[in-house]
């Protein structure tokens, strides 16, 4: 509407006073629609970022343009996978890893591309402390009974001693990407370790997400040593820390990317629910 006044109203008004005023009046409400429109620093830590949709990775969506250095601009916890559906993403303690589908471990460049991630700068609302030996269904049933809300979104770090654990990778897929996820992950690749230290970040969220997310858990598993990692399946452990970071906040920003423009999303597609 700015613009219009000065193109309908240039003549009447063309002195410098009022210009002066005018352009000062601009200023101080763009300054004030920043300052609204910032999250306080304070506040960060609880927003979840999201690039892209599930229902877009479930429907093979296999590339998207967002960067590995973006990623870690965005959160220093999380996970995700990598273009062409390379392996599986890791976001821990600030650094990015990939666990490839021969099992091997390896930190991407910067500017390696991924097509589905989804990060949060993590810091602890609540601690779980379990000493008696436990496995992945037990563990989120008892986490469940202490979420302070079904309604909220929750980042999580899972540290212990894992006396059996069960990782899944993934193949990369060829273009053209023929099969969706669930037909991709199918047969994936699967891991199995005993007495291993290390941690499992993820999330939970609430069942409204729909297609935006999956609800309930999903995990990945980073070791100590950054030797082993993967999409967690299972295990059985004792002595675990729970960490758990309450979020209030749910940024999701789509790729700009030709394909993901033209989908045609089947909103059948779930995780590990292949189309009949």
């Amino acid at each position: 509407m700015t613009e219009l006044l000065f193109l309908n109203h240039k003549n009447q008004y063309m002195n410098k006073p009022f210009f002066s005023f005018l352009w000062i009046m601009m200023m101080l409400a763009c300054q004030n629609q920043k300052s609204e429109n910032t999250i306080p620093e304070e506040k960060k830590s609880d927003q979840i970022y999201q690039y892209s949709l599930f229902t877009a990775l479930a429907n093979s969506i296999y590339d998207g343009n967002l960067t590995v250095a973006e990623v870690k601009e965005h959160g220093d916890l999380g996970l995700g996978t990598f273009n062409g559906l390379n392996g599986e993403m890791i976001v821990h303690d600030g650094s990015v890893y990939q666990f490839l589908a021969d099992g091997t471990v390896r930190q991407p460049d910067n500017h390696e591309l991924a097509p589905f991630v989804v990060v949060t700068f993590f810091e602890k609302d609540q601690i779980i402390e379990m000493q008696e030996p436990t496995n992945y269904n037990e563990l989120k049933t008892l986490i469940e009974t202490r979420l302070p809300s079904e309604n909220l979104a929750y980042a999580f770090k899972i540290k212990g001693n894992f006396q059996h654990l069960k990782c899944g990778s993934a193949d990369r897929q060829e273009k053209p990407y023929g099969n969706t996820l669930s037909e991709a992950i199918a047969d994936r690749p699967t891991f199995e370790w005993k007495n291993i230290t290390g941690a499992m970040v993820g999330f939970w969220f609430p069942e409204y997400v729909g297609g935006v997310n999956i609800s309930g858990f999903h995990l990945h598993f980073i070791s100590d040593d950054k030797k082993m990692a993967g999409h967690v399946l299972g295990f059985q452990a004792k002595d675990l820390t729970v960490e758990m970071d309450i979020c209030d906040g749910f940024d999701v920003v789509l790729p700009q990317t030709q394909e993901f423009n033209k989908a045609s999303f089947d909103l059948s597609q779930q995780y590990n629910n292949p189309k009949k």
